[in-house]
This record gives structure tokens, sequence and C-alpha cells, in this order.
């Protein structure tokens, strides 16, 4: 893609990656592939190699001198997953903007089946059905869904799914109010839409255990995480609620 098409972007897919050098070719080549589907000559696949100290960067420089599609941004040192997908959403230049993580758990070809979803919403949520993760971070899912859906004043099963589609004007509305260091925009996000009135949909996808390495949130830390995570999301929700200022 040349820079003279940047106004046609379709689709921007967004990957954060740390330390993922088992997996990140494979997913990175599936995510182009299904890009190439939903938005051909037309989409793009933005990497943020959130400070690897494997070879998750060398072999996405690989990737990105192979595929036109692919664009690496690397960022050092290590500042967390949410840092690195506020950069990359930053970065993204489509009419929709896509997340899925580094880790593979979500397939890309997931986000075919919420591509039809966007007729009618701003923001398009897979829903992890099956989910095969350990039993700390489905308490924690359990909790987040709790305390999102007071905030929004609407059912929402999996806020921090790492499998969206958000529209331009969704992320150019939320952008302001998420501090640069927000640890979770996923859930920001979804509290800013319902606190500003966008529709949302809801698609099941399909999840799997992670086959190489390891999440870095053990129970400790994710509890900490957790409260983190809610006292941002809270602040957020005052911020995005309607007439008020729109500053970070």
């Amino acid at each position: 893609m040349t820079a003279d098409d940047e106004r046609d972007v379709v689709l921007s897919l967004v990957i954060p990656a740390h330390d993922e050098e088992a997996t990140i070719d494979a997913v990175v080549r599936d995510s182009v592939a299904v890009v190439r589907r939903l938005a051909p000559g037309a989409g793009e696949v933005i990497v943020v190699d959130d400070g690897s100290t494997d070879r998750t960067g060398e072999l996405l420089d690989a990737l990105a001198a192979e595929l036109d599609e692919v664009a690496v941004v690397h960022q050092r040192p290590n500042r967390g997953h949410g840092p690195a997908l506020l950069v990359g959403f930053d970065r993204a230049r489509g009419r929709w903007i896509g997340h899925l993580d580094s880790d593979d758990q979500i397939p890309a070809g997931e986000l075919e089946s919420l591509w039809p979803a966007r007729e009618a919403a701003a923001l398009v949520l897979g829903t992890r059905t099956d989910r095969d993760d350990p039993r700390h971070r489905l308490v924690v899912t359990v909790v987040v869904r709790a305390i999102v859906s007071a905030l929004a004043r609407r059912y929402v099963r999996d806020a921090n799914v790492p499998c969206k589609l958000v529209e331009r004007s969704l992320w150019t509305t939320a952008r302001p109010l998420l501090p640069d260091d927000t640890f979770a925009p996923s859930i920001a996000l979804v509290v800013v839409a319902a606190r500003r009135g966008v529709a949302i949909e809801q698609v099941p996808v399909h999840h799997r255990a992670r086959a190489h390495g390891a999440s870095s949130l053990r129970p400790v830390k994710l509890a900490r995480a957790l409260a983190l995570a809610t006292r941002q999301t809270i602040a957020v929700s005052w911020r995005a609620r309607p007439g008020s200022a729109r500053r970070r």
C-alpha cells in the first residue's frame, strides 16, 4: 500500500506483541490473509512490538519486508499491553480498526464473524465461547463484566476481549478521554461507547488454550491490575458523560 492509498484504507488490524516468537509469524500471516479477504487492497496490519526480549522484533521486521500490508512499531522499553494497543490504534488509518492479540488464542479468522455486524454498530465485540483459560482469569472476567455492565448501563459480556472492530468515528471520540498509560483501554472504550449512546454488537467467537508461552499476569498481579483498570475506567466513565469536557 502506498501513501496515495492512505485515504482509502478500509481496515487497520492492530496486534500488540511481547515475547511471542513462537506464534508471531503464523498470527501475522493469518491476519494478513483475513485483512486481504475483508478489505482487498485496502487493509493494513500494524504490530506493536512492546519491548520484546526474544526474537519477536526480528521476526516482525522480516514479515514487514515481505508483506506490504504489515507495519511494525518497536516500543522500548516494555510499557504493557494497554499502552501498546493505544500506540497501534493511534497509528491506524482505516475507517475500521480491528484488534487481535498475538498469543493466537482467538484465531484471526474470527474477525470475519464480526465483519457483517459492523453494518449495525460502531463497536463490534467478540464474546469468547468455551473459553480455555486459568480459573483466576475467568473470575476476573466475571468481575469486569459486572463493573462494565454497571457503568455502561447495559449488559456487556466480554468487554476486554482481544477481538473487536472499532469505527474510526468512535475512536476519535474516545481517544481524548484515555490517558496514554491506560491499563485496559478495551474496557474503557466500551464504557465510552455506551455512555455516548453508540451502538454495540456482540458476536460469539472461538477461543483456545495458549499453545506457547504464558501470560505475565499471575493471580496477585492480576488482582492489582484489575483494581487499577477499575479506577481508570470509572474515571473515563465520568469524563465520558454527555456534556462533559473532553480531555485526558
